[in-house]
C-alpha cells in the first residue's frame, strides 16, 4: 500500500513538473523572486491553481527535480532572485509531454475502413519502439500482428506526430483499407477493449 502511494505521489510530481517545464519553455528566461517565488509564472493558467496550493519549499523541490534531470538551468541574481530557463533537453522533453494531448476523434458514423500502422524498427531504436507501442495501446489500437496495429478511425496525423517525436518516423508506415480478412476480429476486439460499438 505504501509503494502504491509513493508511486501516485511520484506521478503527480512528474505531471506538475512537466507542466512547469512547458511554462518555462514558452516563457523563455523566467525570473523567480525569493519573496514571491511564483512571480512570472502566475500568468500561466495551466498551472495557476496548482501554484496557489504549493509552498516555496515544495516548489523548490520541483525546480530541483527538473534541474537534476538536465531540463532547466538555474542561476541566482545578487538580489536573491533566480533566473530559470529551459535547456535544449528540456525543450525536447516538453514536446514529448504535448503527446499526452493527442487523441483520436470518434466520428458519428464509421466509414468501415481500417487504418493500419506497420513498422520494422531496428534494435537500436528499441526505446522509441516501446514508447510508440505504449501510445498505440493507449489510443485504442488493436494488434493484428506483432508490428501491425489497427484502428477504425482517422489517425494519420496523430500517428505521424508520435513517430516523429519518438524518432522512428522513417520506420513507420500507414495504410487505409476497406477490405481486410481479419475485419470481424478487429471489430469485435475494438468494441470489447474500448467499450464502444462500431456503426
Amino acid at each position: 500500500m505504501i509503494n502504491l502511494y509513493n508511486q501516485k505521489e511520484m506521478k503527480r510530481k512528474q505531471v506538475f513538473a512537466n507542466k512547469l517545464l512547458k511554462v518555462l519553455v514558452v516563457g523563455g528566461v523566467v525570473t523567480i523572486a525569493a519573496v514571491n517565488p511564483f512571480f512570472g509564472l502566475l500568468a500561466a493558467k495551466v498551472i495557476e491553481e496548482e501554484l496557489k496550493k504549493r509552498k516555496w519549499q515544495r516548489f523548490r523541490r520541483d525546480l530541483y527535480y527538473l534541474k537534476r534531470r538536465g531540463f532547466i538551468e538555474v542561476g541566482q541574481n545578487p538580489d536573491g532572485s533566480y533566473l530559470v530557463r529551459a535547456t535544449s533537453v528540456g525543450k525536447k522533453q516538453a514536446k514529448k509531454y504535448d503527446l499526452d494531448d493527442i487523441f483520436i476523434k470518434i466520428p458519428k458514423k464509421w466509414d468501415k475502413q481500417w487504418r493500419l500502422i506497420m513498422f520494422d524498427i531496428p534494435v537500436g531504436k528499441q526505446k522509441g519502439r516501446l514508447a510508440l507501442l505504449s501510445k498505440l495501446r493507449q489510443l485504442g489500437f488493436i494488434m493484428l500482428q506483432k508490428s501491425i496495429w489497427a484502428h477504425p478511425f482517422e489517425c494519420q496525423n496523430g500517428v505521424a506526430v508520435l513517430a516523429r517525436a519518438f524518432e522512428v518516423d522513417k520506420y513507420v508506415h500507414q495504410l487505409t483499407c476497406d477490405n481486410i480478412s481479419a475485419g470481424e476480429y478487429l471489430k469485435n476486439e475494438f468494441e470489447k477493449r474500448n467499450n464502444t460499438k462500431l456503426n
